[in-house]
């Protein structure tokens, strides 16, 4: 069996050493993550010569750095001191001669988009990749902190899961609080998990209570503590000495009781009077004022109550990418698919209601997704959603039905027709919004229009009194000369590879306008004027250098550029004036040129 072991401080070190003796318990160092002491290397030397001298237990493991440590920002000086404060950590536990260090995934739970995910993933294993081979002799933990569902810790895991010194660190408390059953967090992360953190909560806040002080059902940790974590070392991650004794002592005499532990079932569900409760409660939340992403989240778990789902979600067809991808996939985030695939395909292509209780025996299940994923997809109901012109524009998906007692039930005809109440809510909200953005956007090259600027404006410059914007105007050198020589077709696609460039070199804070004609304003959230300059000016050596094809011809084209900072005491007309007329002025100096 794997060891226990309590939370340690400097301070009261002479009491976690004498619950050390007593119970027989490691500890694993929480003095380390601090930047006051990672950043004092006359503060590390003491406190290590305090532990020394009071006495190491023979066990014992350290928590890394925590504190805005961030591997996958998208600010290099973030990442520099990231890798920094890691890497100190690390030296440190290699001089007290800690066994492992416990590190966070720190993932954004609010930012479920795949490239932000793919992003965290890839740089995280990249940089452990360096640590673990480094400190070959210390084993090197991963834990979820703020995460709502194990994708990122388990793709970091699979990817690392070839060093022996690597492997997952699972904080049952942080699962427990998370959208993700606890069962699922385990079915995923079985296999990696060497290392885990428990205290107790009320399953909605991280309190650090004593264990049994909670709600954390501590018979399902017993099961998973007989049958999953049975090698793994235990932290009881609570500081308080008496709270720790409390808790080893609880812990150990529910693990010898012959109180019978029981296999936790993913399909725990509400009964009627809460599942009648969640229903208002939604229905009340769509009629206050919110976001696109909040009304479908909500409509999301609408559709799961009103059916008794363990999830829903809606699914929109993007007809010019040919993908299907949903709108907050309960438990899942963003995920997009090919079009005309899997079941949902087969929905929106032949515009009619698929209910099956044996997905796994169709055709066109997919169940790749559930082999990623960790899912058991066991019934599916999908019905056709449509706009107003009776044309279909998605689906809404409903996954395993389930009954009061957490048994498994069909989909049943009836809640095809209580599904499709909440579709009615989801297709005015899906097409209200793709109005709203169809009306921001410019037809032929895909970026904002003027209406979406001065929305942009209003919404993120109006009241930015601390921060700091540049705004960058530019157009196309002689485009009516491109207009002339090659046609209107030509001119239309220069303007498509002008902006698709541009579009993909701004940031996800930023903004991109086709301002009229030739003309484009762009908007560079948190940037000074230098680095405006330096956008300005790469963004001209690219243009410049890339050739346009007719078909029959090759050519080349140029663009001048005026580059300002937004000066947030003026509106919108005064900003674009002032850039205008910096761009005014690198027509008039000759072209293909930066002026500021």
């Amino acid at each position: 069996m794997g060891r226990f072991l309590i939370v340690s401080f400097e301070e009261n070190l002479e009491k976690y050493k004498e619950i050390s003796e007593k119970y027989n318990v490691g500890f694993e160092l929480n003095d380390f993550y601090d930047p006051d002491v990672l950043t004092n290397s006359d503060r590390q030397e003491e406190i290590i010569a305090k532990y020394r001298e009071i006495g190491l237990p023979d066990y014992y493991t350290m928590h890394g750095a925590f504190y805005d440590i961030i591997l996958f920002s998208q600010e290099k000086e973030i990442v520099e001191i990231s890798k920094k404060r890691m890497l100190t950590s690390m030296d440190i536990a290699q001089k007290i001669g800690a066994a492992a260090v416990v590190f966070h995934t720190n993932a954004n739970p609010f930012l479920v988009n795949l490239p932000y995910l793919k992003n965290v993933v890839d740089r995280t294993v990249e940089f452990y990749k360096e640590l673990l081979e480094k400190y070959s002799d210390i084993n090197i933990y991963v834990e979820n902190m703020f995460d709502d569902t194990p994708y990122v810790i388990k793709e970091i895991a699979e990817k690392l899961s070839g060093y022996d010194n690597f492997g997952v660190c699972f904080d049952y408390a942080h699962a427990s609080i998370s959208k993700t059953p606890v069962c699922e967090w385990i079915e995923s992360l079985k296999g990696y998990i060497k290392h885990v953190h428990i205290n107790d909560n009320n399953l909605r806040k991280d309190l650090h209570l004593g264990l049994g002080k909670g709600k954390i059902n501590w018979l399902e940790f017993k099961f998973y503590y007989e049958t999953v974590f049975k090698d793994a070392d235990i932290l009881i991650e609570i500081n308080q000495p008496e709270e720790q004794k409390a808790s080893i002592e609880y812990i150990r005499n529910l693990i010898q009781s012959n109180e019978m532990s029981y296999e936790p079932d993913v399909k725990k569900r509400p009964n009627a009077e809460e599942m009648l409760e969640n229903i208002f409660y939604c229905m009340t939340e769509l009629m206050t004022e919110k976001k696109f992403e909040e009304n479908l989240s909500l409509l999301n778990e609408l559709g799961s109550s009103i059916v008794g789902a363990e999830r829903a979600s809606f699914w929109y067809w993007d007809k010019k990418n040919k993908k299907y991808w949903t709108f907050a996939a309960m438990g899942n985030g963003k995920m997009i698919i090919d079009e005309k695939t899997g079941i949902v395909g087969k929905c929106i292509e032949q515009d009619e209601t698929i209910l099956c209780n044996d997905p796994y025996s169709m055709d066109e299940f997919n169940d790749k997704v559930d082999e990623n994923t960790g899912y058991v997809t066991k019934s599916i109901l999908c019905i056709p959603v449509k706009n107003s012109k009776g044309e279909v524009m998605g689906a809404f998906e409903a996954l395993n039905k389930y009954d009061s007692r957490r048994n498994d039930i069909p989909f049943e005809e009836e809640d095809s027709r209580r599904l499709s109440l909440v579709a009615a809510f989801g297709e005015k909200t899906i097409e209200s919004y793709l109005l709203h953005r169809e009306a921001q956007s410019d037809e032929l090259t895909g970026l904002k229009n003027r209406y979406a600027f001065y929305e942009f404006y209003n919404k993120n410059l109006s009241k930015y009194e601390d921060g700091k914007a540049a705004i960058i105007m530019c157009d196309i050198d002689h485009f009516k000369k491109i207009n002339d020589t090659y046609g209107h077709n030509v001119g239309d696609l220069v303007l498509k590879e002008i902006a698709g460039k541009i579009r993909a070199n701004v940031g996800e804070k930023d903004l991109s306008v086709r301002w009229g004609g030739e003309e484009f304003i762009i908007i560079l959230m948190d940037k000074d004027e230098d680095e405006a300059y330096e956008f300005a000016e790469n963004m001209r050596k690219t243009i410049q250098s890339y050739e346009f094809d007719t078909g029959s011809e090759k050519f080349n084209v140029t663009m001048s550029f005026g580059v300002d900072m937004i000066n947030l005491k003026e509106n919108a007309e005064i900003n674009v004036k002032n850039v205008d007329d910096k761009l005014y002025k690198a027509k008039n100096t000759g072209r293909n040129r930066v002026i500021r």
